[in-house]
């Protein structure tokens, strides 16, 4: 009886989340133009998500990303469906937030390269790149920094609290504020690191950010698979490159390294063939790009209990994959890329259907 009542909450909990999302992706459907999908294309959809998923899906969001980007497929992936049953059953969430601890990285990917860390502050606790310190050693490392990055290490979304300053005897001329001040505003679990010189050719698509390259991987039994990669672009003057800042993508192809078509915004923009500064997009080559997804391979390693992880990557001024951090619960660059799970859906759909639901898990 328990049990039963236990698959009702989790069921009742389920449909919440789906329906968050159904309310979201109904208002993006609002500020663009949208393509009917035909009777046929609607059944084939249904009957593809009934025999690989168990059960039927809303058609909306294969037309929300259809009307998007012209690319009509079965194969794309609800977000409703995604963030409440396929994310939990790939990944196992109780550990999720202490692996996610940008403070933890060093410990989780040692040997690999990232942005020098200056300090970090872990649940209130300072650190300097190697030992604990206290709060005043950590206020005398950082009094006098050029071109320092600061951001939120537990928890962060869509590039908010990143900041880029620099300190002049304890003063931010940036933010207007005391170093004291800044720590005071993070309260804890933050890092400091030094700003990634990135290479030319990534600078070259929008100087003021660090673009990153955002690749989907999948760990199919013993061997990772990349599922995609799509080049994150921020706007003229913006430090980040995330969406929400205005961001926009464009998709790389796996083969050539090279940007295909055009980039992708907010639904309200048209596609965008060129960059704020005038890049033109498609066949523009991504420095080190082989390097980039072997170097995604070896750190998806690492992670062992994560099947489906989203690395955000860039190239430093060197030619060499830098690490920016990995995402849990990667939001899907389905406009920009297309399906996802491409030929792995089919498989990633049935491991769906035979593992436990990990959102429930009691710590």
């Amino acid at each position: 009886m328990k049990e039963k009542i236990k698959a009702i909450k989790q069921k009742r909990k389920i449909n919440q989340i789906e329906k968050k999302f159904e309310r979201e992706i109904k208002k993006s459907m609002q500020l663009c133009p949208m393509k009917p999908l035909t009777k046929g294309q609607e059944s084939d959809i249904k009957a593809y998500f009934k025999k690989h998923f168990g059960r039927e899906v809303p058609t909306y969001w294969h037309q929300y990303l259809y009307s998007r980007n012209g690319l009509y497929s079965e194969k794309y992936i609800p977000a409703s469906i995604y963030n409440s049953e396929i994310l939990y059953r790939l990944n196992t969430f109780k550990f999720g937030l202490p692996y996610a601890d940008k403070g933890f990285y060093d410990t989780l990917f040692p040997g690999f390269n990232r942005p020098r860390t200056i300090i970090k502050n872990v649940n209130g606790c300072f650190f300097d790149d190697k030992h604990s310190i206290t709060k005043e050693e950590a206020l005398n490392v950082c009094n006098n920094l050029d071109n320092a990055v600061i951001k939120p290490s537990l928890e962060g979304h869509w590039g908010v609290g990143v900041e880029l300053f620099h300190t002049e005897n304890g003063y931010i001329p940036e933010l207007n504020t005391s170093l004291q001040n800044l720590f005071l505003q993070y309260k804890k679990n933050f890092i400091i690191q030094e700003k990634l010189e990135q290479h030319p050719d990534l600078a070259k698509l929008n100087p003021t950010s660090v673009n990153t390259i955002r690749v989907l991987s999948y760990r199919s039994n013993d061997e990772i698979k990349i599922l995609y990669a799509v080049i994150r672009i921020g706007r003229k003057g913006k430090v980040v490159d995330n969406e929400t800042a205005g961001g926009i993508k464009a998709d790389i192809n796996l083969q050539t390294g090279r940007i295909k078509g055009v980039a992708f915004g907010n639904p309200k923009e048209k596609t965008m063939p060129q960059t704020d500064s005038g890049v033109v997009l498609d066949n523009y080559s991504i420095p080190a790009f082989p390097s980039v997804l072997e170097f995604v391979k070896s750190l998806h390693e690492r992670l062992p209990y994560f099947n489906l992880i989203g690395w955000d990557i860039s190239v430093d001024k060197n030619g060499d994959p830098v690490m920016i951090e990995w995402n849990r619960a990667a939001e899907l660059s389905q406009v920009a890329h297309g399906p996802a799970f491409g030929e792995y859906t089919e498989e990633i759909l049935s491991v769906v259907k035979r593992e436990k639901n990990t959102r429930f898990y009691k710590y």
